[in-house]
């Protein structure tokens, strides 16, 4: 007896969930490999952070990178100067941002296509300077040192491998959030904003308040993404949060399905892995990786999720 579509549906789903678990089992002994899952595990937050932007509202940001830097330095500052434990450090990381990126929708939402490209380019960059020129604070170009790594009760996450599975916990807080958004009304009216804004306002939705709702949402992900960057990383600085880094989560969103639930995951596990992949390859492999990246935009538009749905529709007409 053929399993129904609904049955095959859920085992795809628990398949996905459990070999995130299980993988790094068989790795725990590589600090390399290790490295790599959380890196890729950290910008895929931060990949889910720019999705509600771009794949709620069409709208492309290259400024994500400043609220990464947000998110890193009140979290770093809270637990060093304040003393507070990584857990309450990181939530208010996760507001700060969030102001952040609500203030800067106040200016950005009048703005559409290139021009909201270069407001938030300038965020970015704004961020940056703040922090490389407030020495005071931010320690400069010299950055901030000896950042704590996360306790919870008696747990420690010093090691990699259990620092995985605290960043796995945030990954799978953004998928839920993401899925929630979209059966929401406020994810159906910003779905809506992204087809037609004047088609929208006049059957009633608010573009205003569901922007800053969106942007706030975008930028408390990113403020969690910068956080747990900066407690892994144990010391952070200004050269991190360059405008690349933004270009980078962008590819990262587009490349592996704007819009959907696991596009961040796919676009940001591909592109860190097919990084490291390719640096044998020296001086040649940043010319072989953007020829990839715009191949896969080329005859895949809707990115790795998007031919992996056509796949499975194939499958099962």
């Amino acid at each position: 007896m053929r399993m129904t579509l609904e049955k095959r549906k859920i085992l795809l789903a628990s398949v996905l969930l459990v070999i995130p678990v299980i993988l790094p089992i068989f790795f725990r002994d590589s600090r390399y490999y290790m490295n790599i899952f959380n890196l890729a595990g950290i910008f895929t937050i931060l990949t889910y952070s720019l999705n509600f932007t771009h794949g709620f509202l069409g709208l492309i940001s290259i400024g994500h990178a400043g609220f990464f830097a947000v998110g890193a330095y009140v979290t770093a500052g809270m637990m060093m100067v304040f003393g507070f434990n990584f857990f309450p450090a990181l939530f208010l990381a996760g507001i700060g941002a969030a102001i952040v990126g609500v203030l800067l929708g106040f200016p950005a939402i009048r703005m559409v296509g290139h021009y909201f490209v270069l407001i938030t380019l300038g965020f970015g960059e704004i961020v940056r300077l703040i922090i490389l020129n407030w020495k005071e604070v931010t320690g400069g170009a010299n950055g901030v040192i000896d950042i704590p790594v996360p306790t919870l009760g008696p747990w420690t996450f010093d090691t990699r491998f259990s620092y995985y599975y605290l960043v796995l916990f945030c990954i799978l807080l953004c998928m839920v959030v993401t899925s929630r958004l979209r059966h929401s009304k406020y994810g159906r009216s910003m779905l809506a904003l992204k087809v037609g804004e004047l088609a929208a306002t006049v059957m009633g939705v608010n573009p205003k308040s569901n922007k800053l709702i969106n942007f706030g949402l975008s930028g408390f992900f990113a403020g969690l993404a910068g956080g747990l960057y900066a407690s892994y990383m144990k010391t952070i600085s200004p050269e991190v949060f360059q405008v690349m880094l933004s270009v980078d989560i962008l590819t990262m969103c587009l490349v592996g399905g704007s819009g959907t639930i696991a596009g961040p995951v796919v676009g940001a596990t591909f592109l860190v892995f097919l990084k490291e992949w390719l640096r044998f390859i020296r001086e040649y492999y940043m010319i072989i990786y953007g020829a990839g990246i715009v191949l896969v935009m080329i005859f895949m538009p809707y990115g790795l999720v998007g031919l992996a749905k056509r796949i499975w529709a194939r499958y099962q007409s």
